[in-house]
């Protein structure tokens, strides 16, 4: 059964003829008589009595008719939920990032544009955030380290300096800025494996053939933050990352002048997709 078939003995049923059933799909009497006649032949049915008054419903015919109702209302529903994804009426953003603070200001305006789109936005470092987006559980990742390779589209933020973190009320406080040598002999708090403060501090220290000398690894930057906060050691974040917080104090690096990028990234394969074009293009130059 081909849909033009259901689709025209359907405009028959509803219009009460074959001449109105044609002006109303934009199609010639004989075309429209065609497809209900080969609809007939080809299951051996009859679905309309013919009369000089014009044609009624068979048994058969109403029962298709309750069911091409539904057909149709159901496509109908389909094609004003894709126009609404279209305008960006419905639909949800998924973005994952290794630091909100990164994305915040961007979704606040993307909210205000799209109102009536749901917004979700997870937390990971960045090994896992790239994981998540070639799996598509996330639609836009916000992390430290651009991909190579054509299958990403990526666009930078920002460039941010990295410091060190400790408790304010601790002596080192009072330096404002240390060696990256004596940084590495003090008690480190290092993220997980996967992190790119975690990566870029310890690749350093092996290009000086040096080596942290006490770390302490916590999962997540909050948490590291918050255990610096507590005096259990010395975090390395990016300044980009920093929010007032008065128990902590930060000391400058001057030695070690590596920069922390943050990239929005997206899948080049799904790049076109309407709400990802329009997150990943918003306020571009």
């Amino acid at each position: 059964m081909r849909h033009a078939q259901l689709k025209a003995f359907h405009a028959v049923a509803i219009h009460g003829g074959f001449s109105r059933a044609a002006e109303a799909l934009g199609l010639t009497q004989p075309a429209v008589s065609d497809h209900v006649r080969k609809l007939e032949e080809n299951y051996g049915v009859q679905l309309f009595t013919r009369a000089a008054s014009g044609v009624a419903l068979t048994d058969m015919g109403r029962k298709l008719f309750a069911i091409a109702e539904r057909q149709f209302e159901a496509e109908l529903q389909a094609a004003e939920l894709l126009a609404r994804g279209r305008r960006l009426e419905e639909g949800q953003l998924t973005i994952g990032a290794d630091a909100a603070v990164h994305i915040l200001p961007a979704l606040a305006r993307f909210r205000i544009r799209h109102p009536k789109l749901a917004v979700r936005l997870v937390t990971g470092n960045t090994a896992q955030l790239l994981s998540r987006l070639e799996d598509f559980s996330i639609d836009i990742a916000v992390t430290a380290e651009r991909p190579p390779g054509p299958a990403f589209l990526a666009r930078k933020l920002r460039s941010d300096r990295l410091v060190a973190v400790v408790q304010r009320s601790s002596q080192l406080a009072r330096l404002k800025t240390i060696s990256l040598a004596d940084l590495l002999k003090l008690p480190l708090i290092l993220r997980e494996e996967g992190s790119m403060t975690r990566q870029l501090l310890l690749a350093e220290a092996a290009r000086r053939d040096l080596a942290p000398t006490t770390t302490i690894e916590i999962e997540s930057r909050e948490a590291a933050r918050e255990a610096a906060a507590q005096g259990l050691g010395l975090a390395i974040m990016s300044e980009g990352e920093l929010t007032p917080d008065g128990r902590l104090a930060v000391l400058g690096i001057p030695d070690w002048n590596t920069e922390m990028e943050e990239w929005m990234i997206c899948l080049a394969a799904r790049s076109a997709l309407n709400i990802i074009h329009s997150f990943f293009t918003m306020d571009a130059a």
